[in-house]
């Protein structure tokens, strides 16, 4: 059974994910002079960031019970960690420390995110965060042996 927090999140990231996913449906054209869809855009990714930076440090703190593990220092660490204790691979993890990059940008420097990265981003990295979804889920199946039917 996942954790209630771990959960909370996943269910935010899905909506962001789905979020996403209806803005990416958008002409080019569109994306590029409607500032609504912009601003939405990089609110929903910086939510599904956190959101996967939520639950990787949820996940780490729960495993931290069982087994020695160390503690994230940097939010790129939890990704590192995750792929250590295997919720994630090693290459996926390198990955997902690209969206850390972008959380800051968005996070400390938004103004220096043009129209046109952003749709590409958009365009492209979405699969990062239904992997990662999957992956969680994975985890967390194989390792309390739940059967889905």
């Amino acid at each position: 059974m996942l954790d209630y927090k771990i959960n909370d999140h996943l269910q935010r990231l899905v909506r962001c994910f789905n979020g996403l996913k209806n803005i990416r449906k958008r002409p080019k054209s569109e994306f590029l002079v409607i500032d609504f869809l912009q601003a939405s855009s990089e609110r929903y990714l910086k939510l599904a960031i956190e959101s996967c930076m939520n639950i990787g440090n949820s996940i780490i703190l729960l495993e931290q019970f069982n087994k020695k593990i160390p503690t994230s220092r940097t939010n790129a660490d939890i990704f590192i960690v995750l792929s250590k204790i295997g919720v994630i691979d090693e290459h996926f993890s390198f990955e997902l420390i690209r969206m850390i990059e972008l959380y800051n940008r968005l996070e400390h420097i938004y103004w220096n995110i043009n129209k046109e990265e952003m749709y590409n981003i958009i365009q492209t990295n979405l699969g990062n965060f239904k992997k990662f979804i999957e992956c969680v889920i994975q985890y967390y199946n194989k390792k309390y042996k739940v059967h889905c039917a």
